[in-house]
C-alpha cells in the first residue's frame, strides 16, 4: 500500500491494526513490502531447487552405474567441491550482471554437482541389492533398473535433499541481495528489505526485525514441510 510521502502522519507508524507491520520513512506499508519480497525469495529458491534436483538426479543416476563416467565426474567434483559455493555464485553474479534469471543461473551452475554426487552414492548402494543384481544378470537394461528398481526407493531421499536445498537457496539470495548483488534494484526481496532497513535496527527495530523474522519462519517452515513429505514418501513407512 503506497501512501503520500507528504502525509507525515503515515510515516514511521509502528505495527497496528491499520498497518499490520508498520510503515517506513516514505509511508509505505512494510507488510506489502515483505509480501512482495518473500514471493521473490521463495520463487528463486523453488526454481533453483527444482533445476538442481532434476539435473543432479539424472546425472547422479548415470554417474552411479557407469565406471567410465565415474572417473571423469569424480575429477570434476573434486575441483568444484574445493571452491566455496557462495564464492562461485558471487563471481558468476558479477560476470552475468544483476537479474532474476541470471541469479538463478549463478546458483544452479555448479550446485547440481553436489546433488549428483549424493545421488551417485545412493545409486551405488542400491544397485548392489540382490534383486538389482538378479535383474542385471537376467539382462534387464540398466535404465530400466534405475527408473523402476532404484529411483522409486530413493524418493524420500530426493525429497529430503530438496527440503535442505530450498532454504539454502533462499539464504543465498537474501545474503547476496543484502550485499547488493544478484537481483536488480527494482526487484523486491527479503534480503533487499533487510539491507534497506538495517540502519533502523535501534531507532525503528520493527523495520529490520520483522523481515528477519519472516525469513526465519519461511526457511524453518519449508524445511519441516520437506521432512514431513520425505517421511510420507518413504516406501518403508508403508510396509
Amino acid at each position: 500500500m503506497l501512501v503520500n510521502i507528504n502525509d507525515f502522519k503515515a510515516r514511521y507508524n509502528w505495527p497496528s491494526l491499520k498497518y499490520w507491520f508498520g510503515t517506513d520513512a516514505d509511508g509505505n506499508s512494510l507488510f506489502d513490502a515483505i509480501w512482495a519480497g518473500a514471493r521473490t525469495s521463495i520463487s528463486i529458491g523453488v526454481i533453483a531447487s527444482l533445476i538442481t534436483e532434476v539435473i543432479g538426479v539424472i546425472i547422479g543416476s548415470i554417474w552411479g552405474v557407469s565406471k567410465k563416467i565415474d572417473r571423469i565426474m569424480l575429477e570434476i567434483y573434486n575441483v568444484i567441491a574445493n571452491v566455496p559455493s557462495l564464492l562461485i555464485i558471487i563471481v558468476l553474479s558479477y560476470s552475468f550482471g544483476n537479474g532474476f534469471w541470471n541469479l538463478i543461473f549463478a546458483m544452479t551452475c555448479t550446485s547440481w554437482i553436489g546433488t549428483a554426487y549424493f545421488m551417485r552414492v545412493q545409486v551405488m548402494i542400491m544397485r548392489e541389492r540382490e534383486y538389482n543384481v538378479a535383474s542385471k544378470t537376467l539382462g534387464t537394461p540398466m535404465n530400466r533398473i534405475i527408473f523402476r528398481n532404484i529411483l522409486p526407493y530413493l524418493t524420500s531421499v530426493i525429497v529430503t535433499d530438496v527440503s535442505m536445498a530450498l532454504p539454502s537457496f533462499i539464504s543465498y539470495e537474501v545474503f547476496l541481495s543484502f550485499l547488493g548483488v544478484g537481483l536488480s534494484q527494482n526487484v523486491p526481496s527479503l534480503g533487499r528489505l533487510i539491507s534497506q532497513y538495517s540502519p533502523y535496527m535501534t531507532t525503528y527495530p520493527y523495520l529490520f526485525w520483522l523481515p528477519v523474522l519472516v525469513l526465519a519462519l519461511i526457511t524453518i517452515s519449508l524445511y519441516i514441510i520437506g521432512q514431513r513429505l520425505a517421511d510420507a514418501s518413504d516406501p518403508r513407512t508403508h510396509m
